[in-house]
């Protein structure tokens, strides 16, 4: 049960290939219809779905006593509580018990879906079937490998391993682990070539490298891999490390997985609001639920951005006393590393800021504190806050500002949002070692601020649509750029909106893009206490 169709077929596909007999449903009507027909032996749901949800179903089919009991694994990108323990879906909903026998989040180890199911099935061989993530060692030296696999197990991790790479890759294609441990501390291009396949697509599998940190790490493998071990392989280390790397994905990836969701709630909407308007006597009812769905999808959507925030800030607040504390000495390997993880979790916390005040703007509930400042010193703050990444990029930045620009009038914060996200817009786009240039001018009662890169370029027919939410253009398919949910451009066009300005951009589609917004110069009657 699942109105997500990726996670339907990898599931249906997974039990097929075990010999199950397996039945899909979409949505919770059609699963309680399936449920009373096909009589399954084990029940796997989603927690949100289309028309009742999953925590409605369950009790009904549990409480059907013509169907023989049947267990519940449920699968959710949320964090629900444990088996019969008070919980309601939102604020205002009425208190419920979920009612279900095992729990697994998203996106799903397939692997340990699998061991879990069984024991489900066969309880009385679930003592001898490992409860914890999937790993994968495909590493040659003999004594690391038998170390790993030793302190994984030890953590009742499934571990499989792989002296051949080649055997590594055959289990990638058609199981991947939850975790994949590889060896880079030898320039080996079959190692790199695993490590491709395993971030091919929409990848469910963590990489960690081993690495030596006195050699120099090809910049390539900060972004085929997700974490990295360092020799000594103590077992604390070890287990705290690869732990920290597996939140840190979870919560990548759940994210993506419920921004994939609430878009697909939307469209649901819209096609229903058009059923709508044909059924007169059921639009009272209909609208109470789309209601509450959109209360929960907003509850959800702040959940997940005040749970990133907090890891973020501890991850970024030890990663600055690394690379500040003098009594630390770091080589020009972990230096990279550090700026290269500083930068990514500098962007990560602009993007979740950028979700939150996004949010706000929409609803119309985000308030504004407009004042004089000059514009130059939020510019530099900007700069300084991207910086991490035009080091890790080798990008450089020209700044054009005359030095009699009048005062702005309008929230300081605000724009400092909007121009952070549009320089990360162009750092994701620039060639490495290419230029941004930042222009500053005089519009007499605005200011025009544009920021130039020399990245590929968008097409006159997809520039329409570049600021709308969650858009991919194709253009960017190509480009080689480094990835993004259409978040930030969407903002700086709510935002600078809301700060009484405009915003466009100019391309010939080919090489360049230039990004331009305004903000109103301020004048004595705009100031409240004047």
């Amino acid at each position: 049960m699942d109105e997500d169709a990726e996670s339907l077929e990898k599931l249906q596909t997974v039990f097929q290939r075990e010999g199950a007999y397996v039945l899909v449903a979409a949505d919770g009507r059609a699963a309680l219809r399936l449920a009373k027909t096909g009589r399954p032996d084990l029940i796997i749901s989603d927690l949100l779905l289309a028309g009742l949800d999953g925590y409605e179903v369950w009790p009904m089919i549990q409480a059907d006593k013509e169907i023989p009991n049947i267990p519940v694994l449920v699968i959710s990108a949320l964090d629900i509580p444990p088996p019969d323990t008070p919980w309601r879906p939102n604020p205002n909903a009425e208190w419920r018990l979920l009612s279900y026998d095992a729990f697994l989040p998203k996106p799903v180890d397939l692997r340990r879906l699998m061991r879990v199911a069984k024991k489900l099935l066969q309880p009385d061989q679930a003592k001898t079937i490992p409860a914890g993530p999937s790993a994968t060692v495909a590493i040659e030296d003999d004594e690391v490998r038998q170390s790993l696999v030793t302190i994984l197990r030890e953590q009742d991790f499934e571990v499989e391993t792989f002296v051949s790479l080649a055997d590594a890759a055959k289990l990638l294609s058609v199981m991947p682990p939850a975790t994949l441990f590889l060896d880079c501390r030898r320039p080996d291009p079959s190692v790199e070539r695993i490590a491709v396949q395993a971030k091919k697509g929409p990848s469910d599998t963590a990489v960690i490298v081993l690495i030596d940190p006195h050699k120099e790490l090809s910049a390539d493998w900060l972004t085929y891999a997700d974490g990295f071990l360092t020799p000594p392989l103590f077992p604390n280390y070890v287990i705290t490390r690869v732990n920290q790397v597996l939140e840190q994905y979870s919560l990548k990836h759940r994210t993506r997985l419920l921004s994939r969701q609430l878009i697909t709630t939307n469209r649901d909407l819209l096609d229903a609001q058009s059923v709508l308007k044909a059924q007169n006597e059921e639009l009272q009812h209909v609208n109470a639920k789309l209601r509450e769905i959109d209360r929960l999808k907003e509850i959800l959507s702040s959940m997940v951005v005040h749970d990133l925030k907090t890891p973020l800030a501890a991850i970024l607040g030890a990663l600055s006393f690394l690379t500040t504390d003098p009594d630390i000495k770091l080589s020009k390997v972990s230096e990279s590393l550090l700026t290269g993880a500083m930068a990514a979790g500098g962007q990560m916390v602009r993007l979740t800021e950028t979700l939150l005040e996004q949010q706000r703007l929409e609803a119309g509930y985000l308030e504004l504190n407009n004042e004089p400042f000059h514009f130059p010193t939020v510019l530099d703050v900007s700069l300084r806050q991207v910086s991490p990444l035009l080091t890790l990029h080798r990008l450089t930045v020209q700044t054009i500002v005359p030095d009699d620009l009048p005062l702005v009038f309008a929230d300081p914060h605000i724009s400092q949002r909007i121009l952070e996200n549009l320089l990360d817009n162009a750092i994701k786009f620039s060639p490495r070692e290419s230029e941004i240039i930042v222009r500053v001018t005089n519009e007499q009662d605005f200011i025009k601020i544009s920021i130039q890169d020399e990245g590929p370029g968008i097409p006159p027919e997809e520039q329409e649509a570049i600021f709308e939410q969650f858009t991919q253009l194709k253009s960017e398919e190509t480009a080689g750029g480094r990835g993004g949910y259409g978040l930030g451009l969407a903002f700086c066009q709510l935002a600078t909106q809301a700060l009484s300005g405009t915003i466009w951009v100019e391309s010939d589609g080919e090489s360049g893009t230039k990004f331009l917004f305004t903000v109103p110069c301020y004048n004595s009657d705009d100031d409240p206490a004047s």
